[in-house]
Parts: structure tokens; sequence; C-alpha cells
């Protein structure tokens, strides 16, 4: 935008955030109000040498002659709030837990951009939580920062259907982006009394988890249903595999069936016309209910490759069961 909405010079404004997904956040600010101070995590050594790689916050802060604080955790955190003085914090991504005395400070308090619909989905992987639960619906939620974690009064929310094809990268997209354009609006509409803050029905609260590398490990015994979720919410990180051959195999695309081949879980398996002719030429897993499609795998250590292409020089495969 080439023009502020409105007269934002007045109000100052921090944003405290790190990583990817508070990129598209900051520049919404950075696009709509003048007063801002960025509040960050210090570099991170990266590529060779272990040198420190400038992310791209801190450009577009640097660019804009907009002050930068760094902070760890939360005590450093509280001296920088201290320091900048804001009447407003947004904070998107940070990773640093926020003192009772810190969330005192603004005159406005502190705004989180939060992925899903709460009370649905506190916690660290929302938009994770939200494919492996088959919900039918996604969202971003704009709310007060509270003591206890996304249960705070909830200023804005938004929300879309979903068609049952997303991934954890194509949704988390269209969420940032939705809430990215939505947020300048919101803030001033909240800052001039327009809206008023709803209390979350806590007895509704659901909870994700911090997502480990082991949860990608895929259990054959199932439904295919469950493990199709699985590979959609764990693209592109930890990505759900199993292992072949002594070797990590990653599931990159697949569908589920509700197919049964009579072979034990975890067989991989080509349908043919006994099968039913469309699924001619097709390739699955067996699992304990239904058959999970494999449109597309990656064998550790080379390139992702439709199912077809990489049978081409693994057919040794078909037949054998998975761990």
């Amino acid at each position: 935008m080439s023009e502020k909405p409105r007269e934002t010079k007045n109000v100052k404004i921090a944003f405290a955030g790190s990583g990817p997904f508070a990129e598209p956040i900051f520049k919404a600010l950075v696009e709509n109000f003048d007063n801002l101070n960025l509040v960050t995590k210090k570099d991170k050594p990266r590529g060779r040498g272990g040198a420190s790689l400038e992310p791209a916050l801190k450009k577009l802060a640097k660019s804009k002659d907009i002050p930068i604080f760094e902070a760890e955790n939360k005590l450093e955190f509280e001296k920088v709030t201290e320091q900048i003085n804001p009447d407003l914090v947004i904070v998107s991504s940070l990773g640093i837990i926020i003192t009772p005395k810190t969330l005192d400070m603004p005159k406005y308090g502190f705004l989180n951009v939060h992925y899903s619909l709460l009370p649905l989905h506190r916690g660290s992987s929302p938009v994770q939580s939200t494919i492996l639960s088959g919900d039918k619906k996604a969202g971003f939620v704009i709310q007060k920062v509270a003591e206890e974690v996304d249960a705070g009064d909830i200023i804005y929310k938004d929300e879309l259907d979903l068609n049952g094809r997303e991934t954890t990268e194509t949704l988390g997209e269209t969420l940032l982006n939705m809430a990215a354009a939505k947020l300048p609006d919101i803030i001033m509409d909240y800052i001039d009394g327009k809206i008023t803050p709803k209390t979350q029905d806590h007895s509704k609260a659901t909870f994700s988890k911090i997502i480990q590398k082991s949860d990608g490990k895929i259990d054959w015994n199932e439904p295919a249903e469950t493990i199709e979720r699985k590979v959609r919410a764990y693209a592109p990180w930890p990505s759900a595999y199993t292992f072949w051959d002594g070797k990590m195999l990653k599931i990159i695309e697949a569908t589920a069936s509700d197919i049964n081949s009579g072979q034990k879980p975890g067989t991989f398996i080509k349908l043919d016309s006994g099968s039913g002719s469309e699924m001619t030429g097709l390739y699955g897993v067996q699992t304990i209910k239904g058959t999970l499609l494999v449109n597309k795998v990656q064998l550790e250590g080379k390139k992702p490759l439709k199912t077809s292409d990489f049978l081409l020089g693994n057919s040794k495969i078909i037949g054998e069961i998975l761990s």
C-alpha cells in the first residue's frame, strides 16, 4: 500500500516474531503503520562455516529504518518491552514465554495471530492438528495474549471450508495471507474501541503438541484415512515415512481407498482389474482398514518420484511388508 489508511503515527507498535511465518504479518504492519519496532531472536549460524544469515524480518526493518531489538528468553523480552514502551505488541511465531509483568506493560496489551478456530487446537501445531483431525473448516484468530497459552479473549475470527486435499504448507500459507490482509484494519478498530473481545468457551478447548520427527513414522495398523491425513499434515516436515530394505521411504502424495486386499498391514501391493478396473496400474499399501494409494515417494538419498517411476528400479518392493 502506498498510503496509510489511517493516522497511525501516535500508535507505537512492537512486532515480536521470528521465522518465515512471521514475515507476511510484519510486512503488513510495515505497509500500514508508521511507528514500529521489531523484536526478534538473534541470527542463527547457517551455511558453510557457520556464518549467520540475516533473516528477512531484519532486512525489511533495516530498509525502513525500523528499530531492531533482540531477545532470546522471557527475561530479555521483558527488558526489551520495557525499553520500547509500546502501546501495543503484535506477536507471531515468537517462541518465547511472556511474563505477566510484560503482558501488563502496553496500553492495549498483546495481540497474537493464531492459525486455528480457537478454542480448537491451542498450542504449537494448530495447522497440522486441523488436518490430522479431519476438520471441515480451518481459520485464524486474532486474540489477546493471556498467561495461559492461547486462552485469551478473541477480537477477530475468520474461517474457510476445507476440501480434504490441503497440506500444512498450502493451508498455512493460505491462512497466513488471510491474516496479514485483515490484521491492520483489525488493529485500528481494536484501538478505536470498535471491537469487544469475546471470551473463549474453555470447555471446548483442544490442544496441539510440538511435532517431533518420530511423529511422521507410519503405523500401518492405522486406517488408510488416518495415514493419508498424516501424509498431508506432515508435509513438508517431518514427512510421513516408513522403512523398506533398510532405508527410509517417504510417502509424498497419497489418497485413501476402502479397498482391502487381504494382505497383512504394511504390504506394498499392485492394484489390478481384480480390485476394480479403475484401479489398474495403481499401487498402494494395505492398512488395517483400507489401502493407502501411493502416488509419489522418495527413497532415502534419492529425489521424489512418481510411484510408477520409482518402481522401474525397485519393483521388488511389490509384495514386501514395510516397517
